[in-house]
């Protein structure tokens, strides 16, 4: 009875000690626990009933079988207790946006830093070599924006010293170098015994785009225009051959709007031609505001074969002739609202103007102060004339002037 009694005491207290485990271990703890406490259960049991002999014996056993569950438990808590440890020393694992685990180690991390650091190196020689090609670049476009000023700038001595005619002109390119173009050029009988002495030259042209093609195309305009107009003084076949010129060889599909005149200085006639260009006008002596709006054609260099036609009319003294690029009436402000062609033709028709030069600063003045802060968004030019000579009907200079039918026979001799 009382072997019973000890027997279930020692089973309640195995039994409070299992429950207890049980609430604080996992389960593999739970499964080593419980298999330790069965053990000695049994053990305890068996022991009370064998002879020493074999209690002996049994408890050998029994303590070994214990130990090893014992050494599982420890190594098992250990190896928990280390794993923070060995994370961060072995390889990391990490997942990226596709999926798929990266193993980065520290030497994966060096040859990753020597790669960046070798591409570092790289873009900083590539960003060193655009920097020069840069500055380069921009010297080379300062040098063809002086020459291309120093092309266009009305400083002829022999222009400043007559008192017939005075010019007067302004380019603003909107980037280095522009499309944008003027040119004069004055005949005299010694210079062409062909032509009427006293003739002047003038066009003002627009080449589609901008910067460094339009440049280049405008400089192949003027050299061509003025081989032309060295034989021939009509506006419109200077312009058609021109065009023929450009058409036949114009891969870029450019293109350029043209106003060309020839003003006899003798007698103020002007013969003109306008390509697809801007209607220009003439403010009269009296204030009136006269605008010449035939066109005669399309711009240059996009039909081959074209024959332009021509106008005359006539200027009396005091006469200002005020021809313009789109630049001028497309000037936008800060709302970008367009400078516009009335608000220029009531600028030249209510204020004041005495002069080419005049005209030139008042309308420059005005688009600069229209545009405010904005970007200029395209080249602005501007090429007045006035003339101031006495037109005379006893003037003997058409005797001069060799009769067109025999200038054809002699152009016909020379072809």
């Amino acid at each position: 009875m009382r072997g019973a009694l000890q027997e279930k005491w020692v089973c309640s207290r195995i039994l409070i000690v299992l429950l207890s485990i049980i609430a604080m271990q996992t389960w593999l703890r739970l499964f080593l626990s419980l298999s330790i406490m069965v053990l000695i259960a049994i053990g305890i049991s068996q022991m009370i009933a064998l002879t020493k002999l074999q209690a002996g014996l049994g408890l050998i056993i029994w303590i070994s079988i214990t130990a090893y569950l014992c050494h599982l438990i420890i190594t098992q808590s250990l190896q928990e207790a280390t794993q923070p440890f060995k994370s961060s020393l072995e390889p990391s694992e990490a997942v990226d946006s596709t999926g798929k685990s990266t193993v980065a180690t520290i030497e994966d991390l060096k040859i990753q830093l020597h790669c960046l650091e070798t591409k570092l190196k790289q873009t900083n020689e590539i960003l060193e070599q655009t920097q020069a090609i840069k500055q380069r670049m921009e010297s080379e476009l300062k040098i063809g924006r002086s020459v291309q000023m120093n092309v266009l700038t009305l400083t002829l001595p022999n222009l400043l010293k007559r008192k017939d005619i005075e010019l007067d002109a302004i380019l603003l390119p909107a980037r280095e170098v522009g499309g944008d173009f003027y040119d004069f050029y004055i005949f005299r009988e010694q210079e062409s015994y062909l032509f009427e002495q006293n003739t002047c030259c003038f066009c003002i042209g627009d080449v589609s785009g901008k910067g460094v093609p339009a440049a280049l195309f405008m400089a192949a305009i003027k050299t061509l225009m003025k081989a032309e107009a060295s034989t021939n003084l009509s506006p419109s076949k200077i312009l058609s051959s021109v065009n023929q010129e450009l058409s036949e060889n114009n891969p870029d599909c450019m293109f350029a709007t043209i106003f060309f005149g020839t003003l006899n200085l003798s007698t103020g006639s002007l013969l003109y031609t306008n390509a697809g260009h801007n209607f220009p006008y003439i403010r009269r002596q009296d204030g009136t505001l006269e605008k010449l709006g035939q066109k005669h054609g399309p711009a240059i260099g996009v039909i081959d074969g074209l024959t332009y036609q021509e106008s005359r009319t006539t200027l009396s003294y005091g006469d200002i002739l005020f021809s313009f690029t789109d630049g001028v009436t497309e000037a936008l402000d800060p709302e970008e609202n367009f400078f516009s062609t009335e608000r220029l033709s009531n600028l030249l028709a209510t204020e004041k103007i005495y002069s080419a030069k005049e005209s030139v600063q008042l309308v420059h003045q005005a688009v600069t102060d229209f545009q405010g802060s904005a970007e200029q968004a395209d080249d602005i030019t501007i090429l007045a004339l006035q003339f101031l000579g006495h037109p005379d009907a006893t003037n003997k200079a058409s005797e001069l002037v060799i009769k067109d039918e025999l200038l054809s026979l002699l152009r016909d001799d020379w072809e």
